[in-house]
Parts: C-alpha cells; structure tokens; sequence
C-alpha cells in the first residue's frame, strides 16, 4: 500500500511538473459563448506560444486585419513579433472550425512592391505551426479552383487594397473562412475603379487613413510610410489576453483604412487605432470579424 501510495505521488509530481514546463505562461484569452460571441476563457501560452490551436469557433468567419504584420523600418519590425504572433495565432483560431486547418495564403499581385517581407514573415514565421501554401493570385483574379481544398484563405496585400472584383466574387463564394491582411484591405480597387469590400467585411470603407483630425486642437496628424506620426493600436484585452500585457498594444507607422461598422452585419472589433497623441481618442477599427 505504500508502495502504491509512493508511486501515484511521484507520477502526479512528474505531469505537475511537464505540465508546468510545457504551459508555464498562462494567459487568459477568450472563447465563445454560444452565440458565437467571444467570452473569458482560460487558453495556456507556452514559451510566447499558444499551448494549443484548437480552433475556438464553430463557425467559418471572415477577420479584417488591417495591418501589415511583417512591415520593416530601418530594417526592423515594426509590430513586435510577440504581438503579431498572437494575432495570427488567435485570428486563425477564431475564424476557422477546422482542427489543423489547410491554409492557402494569397498575396496579392498588384501589391506594388510595398513591404515586400510581409507574405513571407506571415507564412514562415507567424503562421509556421500551420499547414500553409503560399501563391500569387493571377492579375484576373483568384479563382474557385484556386481555393477548392482549403479550409481558410488568408489573403494578403500588405499596401495596397484588392485589386480584383473577381478575387472578391471567389471569397464571398468560399465555404470556408476568410482573412483578409494588410492596411488598405478595408476596399477594392480594379484598374482605378474603386469597389466595395462590404459584403465580405461589414465595414465601410471612409478613407485610407493616411491622416487623422484628432480634433484636439494641434491639427491633422499625418500617419504613413513610418514618416509621420504613429498610430496606437490597442487589441481588446476582454477579447484577446496575454501574460505579457505589453503585447496587448503597439505602434503602426503606416496609413490604416479609416472605416465603420455597417449595422446589423454582426461585426466584432478585437483592436482599436488611436491617434499617437495621447489627446487623440477618436477609435478606428483595426482587427474585426464576423459570421461568414
């Protein structure tokens, strides 16, 4: 009997500790309620990572991340990688159903050349515990075939917004999630002609945000290529977690779309952008999702 005492007390003692080695950050993030809305939840973060990507929806979503995650200055991140690590991370989770999901990430061909690290970072390092295929869309347009298999299509354009109605009409059309990234993909533009990105996203596109009035009485803030002022962007900490609460915000020296929630479509907003100047309090969305 003490023997057997004996060795159910070293066995706990072992899973404590691999328990507190492999998941020794716990953050509190969210899950869903069960109107698919977010809620706390316990998720454990292990070594800056999630401890598991169980997805944490049971519906494809559509998220606007309107950020270029990868973007450089002076040869530097300008998101911290925490920070874009928890993005990706949790994005994937809260737009996807799938357990290990089949993820075909698009760039954009007429991107312009601008932040050109951006859909490498995202496939080779944030998205890198993930089953990922990376192409270039056609100058027409994506196409169903070209989604046929996956599970999420996780579209980026780091600069620049989409540049083909085509590449809208196959998104709408996709069973599966979608994630539209970069800081223009709040609309469309094809050969000059501007489209709207609404049907998809729930947002309504207002400006490219290259400035912002913060109506504090210094001005127009200019807000672009990581010249100007800088934005503050602040994810939701009801909404997404972490140990580490300095990942929660982070400044973005590029233009981010000016856009509003359209009514009635559902739309969540996990991060906010604010104006640099601590006077500026006017709040533009930043990272959003809805039902598909």
């Amino acid at each position: 009997m003490k023997y057997a005492f004996r060795l159910i007390l070293v066995v706990s003692i072992f899973v404590l500790t691999v328990g507190f080695q492999n998941c020794g950050q716990v953050a509190f993030n969210t899950a869903l309620d069960s109107s698919n809305k977010m809620s706390g939840g316990p998720i454990p973060i292990c070594n800056g990572v999630s401890c598991t990507l169980t997805p944490l929806t049971d519906k494809a979503m559509v998220t606007t991340i309107l950020l270029a995650l990868g973007d450089q200055a002076n040869s530097e991140l300008v998101i911290n990688g925490a920070s874009a690590q928890l993005i990706a991370e949790t994005v994937v989770r809260y737009s996807s159903p799938v357990n290990n999901p089949r993820i075909l990430e698009v760039l954009d061909p007429k991107n312009q050349g601008e932040s050109p690290e951006d859909a490498a970072y995202v496939h080779d390092t944030l998205l890198k515990r993930y089953n990922v295929t990376s192409i270039t869309a056609a100058t027409s347009g994506l196409t169903p075939a070209d989604v046929a298999g996956y599970d999420i299509v996780w579209y980026n354009n780091p600069g620049y917004p989409m540049s083909s109605q085509q590449s809208l009409s196959t998104l709408l059309a996709f069973t599966g999630a979608v994630i539209l990234q970069g800081d223009d993909l709040a609309h469309g533009s094809e050969n000059g002609t501007a489209f709207s990105l609404s049907a998809l996203t729930g947002l309504s596109f207002i400006d490219n945000g290259t400035s912002i009035d913060c109506h504090d009485g210094h001005g127009v803030y200019s807000t672009d290529n990581n010249a100007g002022e800088l934005y503050r962007v602040t994810l939701d900490s009801s909404k997404i977690t972490a140990a580490d609460n300095s990942v929660l915000s982070f400044h973005y020296g590029n233009d981010i779309d000016n856009s509003s929630i359209i009514s009635g479509r559902g739309v969540e907003v996990i991060a906010y952008a604010q104006g640099n100047p601590s006077t500026c309090v006017e709040q533009r969305p930043t990272i959003t999702r809805r039902v598909k």
